[in-house]
């Protein structure tokens, strides 16, 4: 459906409801989690990054061409890094039937992550030598920022930990009638479906757990999904458009 390229989608999946035509299907990067804290701790982790890329890149004894191209390289390159911490994408991928909502979440460590830091290790190395020549203060950023790096490299290459840590996969499918509530989240293209479901281990008396199942889109097909949605379930099921917590 929608005609978006698709992600590659992880081998072991397997549609439940495979027989049956899809009412939609699609496939996204999303962030499954408060983007509101993500940008606080990026904004406070770009005034400390910053100002220490200026402090680096300028430089009276090089002319101003040299240090204004040193620093926009700084910059970026702190950015990506800073970037890639605080902002994390999750692969979503969706399929509607009529007989219920299924969909997979999954992660895959990016392999081109350690060949990165290797050329990043290098760079940074080559950079901070440079420096060195005119701040000698700087030799111990010359020995730290590249080692770290390349320590950082080496260690990724051989965890199976840190590649565990970064891949995951979850196939979850619920029924329509499962569902008891539609709650619209416009500011952030999501859709929750409120269900109920038991739990043993849960402290409260009655052991069932109320929760929402979120539903991430594209702006582009928001309301045409919502209208898919709302089709599938009774006409008395409560809807309304609010903020829905996210908690991850």
């Amino acid at each position: 459906m929608f005609t978006r390229k698709p992600l590659a989608l992880p081998p072991q999946l397997q549609w439940q409801f495979k027989d049956e035509p899809a009412l939609a299907e699609w496939s996204l990067k999303a962030r499954p989690y408060n983007s509101d804290i993500a940008n606080g701790i990026f904004a406070a982790l770009f005034f400390i990054v910053m100002p220490f890329a200026a402090w680096l890149g300028f430089d009276t004894a090089k002319t101003l061409l040299s240090q204004v191209l040193l620093t926009i390289f700084l910059w970026a390159l702190f950015l990506s890094v800073v970037l890639s911490m605080t902002h994390q994408k999750t692969k979503f991928a969706y399929r509607l039937t009529a007989s219920g909502l299924e969909f997979c979440e999954w992660k895959a460590f990016p392999e081109w992550l350690p060949t990165l830091l290797k050329w990043l290790a290098v760079i940074t190395g080559v950079v901070m030598l440079m420096l060195v020549v005119v701040h000698p203060a700087a030799l111990i950023g010359a020995i730290a920022g590249p080692g770290l790096i390349g320590l950082m490299y080496l260690r990724m290459g051989t965890s199976s930990q840190f590649r565990k840590m970064h891949e995951s996969y979850h196939h979850i499918v619920h029924c329509w009638d499962e569902f008891n509530k539609v709650t619209v989240f416009r500011r952030r293209s999501i859709i929750g479906l409120s269900f109920t479901y038991y739990n043993p281990q849960a402290e409260i008396e009655d052991k069932m757990v109320r929760s929402t199942r979120k539903i991430y889109c594209r702006k582009a097909h928001y309301n045409e999904l919502i209208k898919i949605t709302r089709a599938q379930l009774p006409e008395s099921t409560p809807y309304e458009e609010a903020y829905i917590q996210i908690y991850a």
